[in-house]
């Protein structure tokens, strides 16, 4: 039996360069794909000596195909994508190779230098690899209604993590996590994988961050790819039209470390309303938590009802500040799967620990509303209703300051001693009016008599708020 060897063919070999006086955001290279190709290799290879970020992302005939990105490396960079039938390297999506025209697009996030580039592309052809039947899909998650703590930031080698998408859930395992959103930049690369290690212990959920040129945002509960790129003006494609996307397919739009200097929200035309969620601690941040949760509640105050949330942005899930389970969101959710957490995102049902456990409600005339909740007060009154403010927290592992904030601003606090078990209290308003309350919580030395205590390396708690509405 005669053997006939693979051959491959070069379908493009282009130089160009990127440099900062002539910057364009994205440089294209079409090329064509002729039939019966089974394997496609689009490489990209450049020399940075300081900042010149520039990632590699294919487009087939029809749709997206992956990216590859090294954003955090100097000197030679090589960027490849390699697709196939049945396989395809991280950041790629395997599939038919189909013939027709292709574009490979270099998305110059920035540059402070002038690069050279080289770009090639080749096409294999012979027998595609023999197809293995993939293990069989677990179930994600569980049904049962609770308070579910998880991941909402996290990536994979499929963009510029270090684990696998199978060791991303393990290390989510180890933490006692519900619940991990798989966040690479870009590319869905690794949803299929990480499907196969979800079970009824841990639920995974489909996300995507959109990495612009101007700010972060994670695409939460999406079940297909949202176009990620909205930085060409020729393109009639804007951070608005993926927030709208997003909608459509039942997830939640999250802006993310909003003040992270220049990789923080400069999409100033952004239309708030299209906005579900809002990183208010992430924990790679530091002192611009602070920041972030008084833009937040900027927006509150505005009347934009947006979740805020917390995100390690993990990148080695076992290693450092990137450790899983170091700040988790927690999410009220009527079971444990994708759908039911991201509608408990949606119903601003969560809050942000570091440790803490919490029940938030507050009642006024017979009416009882909890975190997330909207309570209306009542009108026709000769003296106008209390709201009172029901609070358990518990698992404090230190001294505590606990603030209850009224419409972003300082209403009352209360000091709380050390305690496993959980202490409950209650706190009154004579004037309620509308707008929201929050709470927050900090860690505070036994003996100490500073009386702020709203230090963001503190941080344990944050909730969402309980809204208030006058009777109309």
């Amino acid at each position: 039996m005669t053997t006939i060897a693979p051959t491959s063919e070069s379908l493009l070999s282009v130089r160009g360069q990127v440099s900062p006086v002539l910057h364009v955001p994205y440089l294209y290279h079409e090329f064509e794909v002729p039939d019966g190709a089974t394997t496609l290799t689009v490489s990209l290879r450049f020399h940075k000596k300081r900042r010149c970020q520039l990632f590699l992302s294919v487009f087939g005939p029809m749709n997206y195909r992956g990216t590859r990105m090294n954003p955090g490396g100097v000197g030679d960079i090589h960027l490849e994508l390699t697709f196939g039938a049945h396989s395809a390297s991280p950041g790629a999506l395997a599939g038919l190779i189909e013939p027709g025209r292709w574009r490979a697009q270099i998305d110059v996030e920035s540059t402070e230098e002038t690069a050279e580039y080289f770009l090639t592309v080749a096409a294999g052809f012979g027998e595609s690899p023999t197809q293995t039947s993939p293990d069989p899909v677990t179930v994600n998650g569980r049904p049962g209604a609770g308070w579910y703590r998880g991941e909402l930031h996290a990536h994979t080698h499929h963009s510029d993590g270090r684990p696998t998408p199978g060791e991303l859930a393990g290390a989510a395992r180890r933490a006692g996590l519900d619940f991990v959103a798989l966040t690479d930049h870009f590319t869905p690369a690794g949803w299929a994988e990480i499907d196969h290690h979800a079970g009824p212990d841990l639920a995974v959920i489909h996300s995507l961050e959109l990495t612009g040129h101007r700010g972060h945002a994670n695409l939460h509960g999406l079940n297909g790819w949202v176009d990620v790129f909205v930085d060409d003006p020729a393109k009639e494609w804007t951070v608005n039209d993926v927030a709208r996307g997003v909608r459509d397919q039942g997830g939640v739009f999250c802006v993310n470390h909003a003040f992270s200097n220049s990789l923080g929200w400069q999409y100033h035309e952004f239309d708030w309303s299209l906005c579900g969620a809002f990183e208010i601690y992430h924990h790679l941040e530091g002192p611009n938590n602070a920041a972030q949760l008084i833009f937040w509640d900027g927006l509150l105050r505005a009347g934009h009802r947006i979740t805020g949330v917390a995100g390690t942005d993990s990148h080695d899930p076992l290693a450092g500040r990137h450790r899983l389970g170091q700040v988790t969101t927690v999410i009220n959710a009527r079971n444990l799967t994708p759908a039911g957490l991201i509608d408990g995102v949606r119903k601003h049902r969560a809050y942000v620990s570091l440790g803490p456990e919490l029940t938030f409600a507050a009642e006024c005339g017979g009416e009882r509303a909890d975190m997330g909740g909207e309570l209306v007060l009542p009108g026709g009154h000769a003296s106008p209703c209390r709201v009172r403010l029901l609070v358990e927290v518990g698992n404090l592992a230190h001294p505590t300051r606990l603030f209850v904030m009224k419409n972003g601003l300082y209403h009352t606090h209360l000091d709380l001693a050390a305690s496993a078990a959980p202490v409950q209290l209650e706190v009154l308003d004579p004037n309620p009016g509308p707008g929201y309350y929050r709470l927050e919580a900090y860690a505070r030395a036994p003996q100490s008599g500073f009386s702020g205590g709203r230090e963001w390396q503190n941080t344990l708690l944050l909730s969402n708020p309980i809204f208030i509405r006058g009777e109309s």
